[in-house]
C-alpha cells in the first residue's frame, strides 16, 4: 500500500512531483490538502519575524493548500486508486482557532467537489473528509471495513 500526503502542498512548482513520481512511481491513496486561500504568511510565523513584512509580500505567501488545477496535477501525475481531500480546517473543534466558515460557495469548497466530481468521473474512488474515518485495507488494497 503506497501513501502521498500532500496536506501542506500547494504544488506550486510540479517539477519537484515529477522527481518525487520518478522516486516512489504511482500511489494507491493521496491525501490532498485544499485550503486553496489559505491565511496570510504572519498568521502564523508573525510573532517569529523580527522586522514588519510588507501586506503584498504578507498576501503573497499564503499557507494554502492545492486548488482544483494543482489538486488534479496530482492525481494525474500519479494516479492513485482513491483521493481524499482533508486538511480544510471545517471541523467543529478547529472554529476557535481558524474561524473558518465555508458556505457551498467558498473557494476550497468548489474546488475540492470540482476535483472530487473529476475524479469519480473517471473511477476513482474520491471523497472530503470530515472529523475521522477509518478504513482497514488487505495487501490487495481491498477495503475490508469501513468506519
Amino acid at each position: 500500500l503506497s501513501v502521498l500526503f500532500a496536506a501542506d502542498s500547494c504544488n506550486i512548482e510540479p517539477k519537484i512531483y515529477e522527481h518525487v513520481h520518478k522516486m516512489v512511481g504511482n500511489v494507491d491513496l493521496l491525501f490532498l490538502g485544499m485550503e486553496c486561500d489559505g491565511a496570510p504568511l504572519t498568521w502564523l510565523y508573525g510573532p517569529l519575524m523580527t522586522e514588519q513584512i510588507d501586506r503584498d509580500k504578507d498576501q503573497s505567501r499564503r499557507l494554502a493548500g492545492s486548488n482544483y488545477e494543482r489538486g488534479i496535477d496530482l492525481v494525474n501525475r500519479f494516479n492513485p486508486k482513491e483521493v481524499y481531500v482533508y486538511a480544510m480546517g471545517q471541523e467543529p473543534w478547529l472554529n476557535y482557532i481558524m474561524t473558518i466558515k465555508y458556505t457551498e460557495e467558498s473557494n476550497p469548497i468548489v474546488a475540492s467537489n470540482k476535483l472530487i466530481d473529476e475524479c469519480k468521473s473517471r473511477g476513482v474512488f474520491a471523497e472530503r473528509l470530515f472529523g475521522e474515518k477509518e478504513t482497514l485495507y488487505n495487501n490487495n488494497l481491498e477495503v475490508l471495513e469501513t468506519n
